[in-house]
């Protein structure tokens, strides 16, 4: 992924709000919409507005690129979700394996100046290295 690097300072928390939770709700909206979903449904499933999934539909929010493997398993896992309790957990699965496989750290990077070694002082990042 080559996003520019910032020369600010973000906390793993602040990525995780402001990049990846609006990434993953795009995916599984997308996803959703291809599968025949009204944005009204999928709105009450994510507990946002319908606008918002309006602006995820028009590319007007989110725009950190996800990985094909995450697309896949959105892909996957959106095909059952009828509550919000799926929902929330097919969304929180997504975010772990994230985490997991070091993406959320190379978003982190692409977004944030970062501490040597910071992998291991967080959580998130150290899950991999």
């Amino acid at each position: 992924m080559s996003l520019p690097i910032a020369n600010k300072l973000l906390f793993p928390q602040e990525i995780e709000v402001w990049y990846v939770l609006p990434a993953i709700r795009k995916a599984f909206a997308i996803e959703m919409i291809k599968q025949g979903n009204s944005q009204k449904k999928i709105a009450q499933l994510m507990g946002i507005t319908e606008a918002a999934i309006s602006q995820y539909k028009s590319d007007k929010r989110a725009h950190i690129p996800l990985t094909d493997e995450i697309k896949k398993e959105v892909e996957k896992s959106a095909k059952d979700i009828t509550t919000q309790e799926q929902m929330f957990s097919e969304m929180m699965k997504i975010e772990q394996n994230m985490k997991q496989s070091g993406f959320f750290c190379q978003i982190h990077r692409s977004k944030s100046w970062t501490p040597n070694g910071c992998e291991k002082m967080c959580s998130y990042g150290g899950m991999h290295g």
